[in-house]
């Protein structure tokens, strides 16, 4: 089939490519309508319509990573920088997954005047990103008539005939009709746009969340992304720690409505789907983006575990520390692990306070010293140099992040004076969803980029033997 090559501003940069001819008519996204139009924006619903019959539904989701997928100022600044680069070419590849809706009616529009290196704008409902609209329109997935046949890219058939569809087949509304889905009750829908792959020929996947998932032990024990990202943090901890879906986990308490006047059921999705982003919804001042920030910060402070033990001798004392992933159904970090940051901090002082090493402390400039271990993907050009913007990401020369119930372990060297025979150990385990030099570049106002402790330890030694 015939290429029609997009050619790119910068030459370091991979070629992006769409199939002439492709069925998929909003390249280089690989969203679809059923119904082979382009329909209006009015055929979709404001969020705050459904409301009225789904208010544990829309509270959930107000405030969270989804609703503000549009308007988040990190995501549109890069999408800003991706428009000039690629001469738009990552319009739709980008807005496929952050304003679907935007997208296949085809109301984005850049605005160069407007925020630090232009922005987007979109209308009606389209501005309210991942809404009930763009999920409950599912019909079904394009995965195999994407280019490189995996879910990825907005890889989603949607309809415009009012349905709404979900996982329920015995449901009924009297507002709009209801259609069993069991796509949405699998890990498999979310996997649209939780792969996000690099539209070369080579098609490097940039985001590969669905995957990190599909190889974990949480897909074959049959536990999928909604029964940890659709239901309340404690309950996220007990499917990790008991390895069963929610709906088995006994006296869960999730029982409810599913909308108004609808029959009572043993277990009710909530719609907050929260990761670990605590930064972009409190920036936006956006409601429920207080409470999304705190769950977020409560799901990363309870993902990981650290050990640590000293080996060695006293003359060669040697810090072994592990960070496990007990509770993430992926890696940790996961998306775009080329900018998330997940990293140790250690410190060691001998009895009197002295330091004997320390490791992984933010400097002045909230920025991480060069000897700091990061638990971090290392992204590269075509070039083999180092590149973070994702529509120039060739590979990863490095891979190191922690996969779902796997572990990685640190050795850290240090001196043991003769005269000091006790010695204290602090470890810290950080989170951040990017370096501060990513907020300097992206954002007009300057923000001091917070980092999350999500578990810490502290130890005492004499020799190599803990007290």
């Amino acid at each position: 089939m015939k290429k029609t090559t997009i050619a790119l501003l910068l030459s370091t940069t991979l070629p992006l490519t769409a199939m002439a001819g492709d069925p998929l008519p909003f390249p280089l996204t690989n969203l679809s309508i059923k119904e082979q139009t382009q329909p209006e924006i009015s055929r979709f619903k404001d969020a705050k319509t459904c409301s009225g019959c789904h208010p544990r539904q829309f509270k959930g989701w107000q405030g969270s990573m989804h609703s503000i997928a549009f308007i988040d100022p990190v995501f549109q600044a890069e999408w800003a920088m991706g428009e000039k680069e690629t001469d738009g070419a990552t319009r739709n590849l980008c807005g496929g997954c952050h304003t679907a809706l935007g997208t296949v009616t085809q109301t984005v529009e850049f605005k160069s005047e407007s925020g630090k290196f232009g922005g987007f704008t979109t209308q009606a409902v389209a501005n309210q990103g991942v809404s009930c609209e763009v999920c409950h329109s599912v019909v079904d997935t394009n995965m195999a008539k994407t280019a490189n046949g995996e879910h990825g890219n907005a890889s989603l058939e949607l309809s415009t005939d009012g349905g709404k569809r979900g996982p329920y087949d015995d449901a009924k509304a009297m507002g709009h009709k209801v259609i069993y889905s069991e796509l949405h009750t699998k890990s498999e829908f979310c996997a649209n746009c939780h792969n996000v792959f690099n539209p070369t020929e080579n098609h490097f996947p940039l985001e590969h969340t669905y995957q990190e998932w599909k190889n974990s032990p949480y897909a074959e024990a049959g536990i999928q992304c909604q029964d940890c990202h659709m239901v309340p943090v404690e309950t996220a901890v007990r499917v990790a720690d008991e390895m069963k879906p929610a709906k088995q986990l006994a006296d869960h308490g999730l029982g409810g409505k599913a909308g108004m006047g609808g029959k009572q059921r043993s277990l009710v999705h909530d719609h907050t789907f929260v990761g670990g982003n605590a930064i972009v919804a409190p920036l936006l001042g956006v409601k429920g983006g207080k409470e999304h920030a705190e769950e977020a910060t409560k799901r990363l402070q309870t993902v990981a575990e650290l050990n640590a033990s000293v080996k060695g001798s006293a003359k060669e004392p040697v810090l072994e520390i592990t960070v496990h992933n007990r509770r993430a159904g992926h890696a940790l970090p996961t998306s775009l692990t080329f900018i998330r940051q997940v990293w140790l901090e250690v410190v060691i002082t001998d009895d009197k306070g002295k330091e004997l090493l320390r490791s992984g402390t933010l400097d002045a400039n909230n920025k991480l010293p060069e000897n700091t271990v990061v638990f971090q993907d290392t992204s590269v050009d075509i070039h083999g140099n180092s590149e973070h913007k994702p529509w120039k990401v060739a590979k990863f020369s490095v891979q190191n992040t922690i996969p779902a119930k796997g572990s990685k372990t640190v050795a850290y060297p240090f001196e043991l004076p003769s005269e000091t025979s006790h010695y204290q150990v602090e470890v810290k385990l950080h989170y951040r969803s990017f370096d501060q030099s990513v907020a300097d570049l992206l954002l007009e106002n300057k923000i001091q980029v917070p980092a999350i402790e999500m578990t810490h330890l502290t130890q005492h030694y004499q020799g190599v033997e803990l007290k």
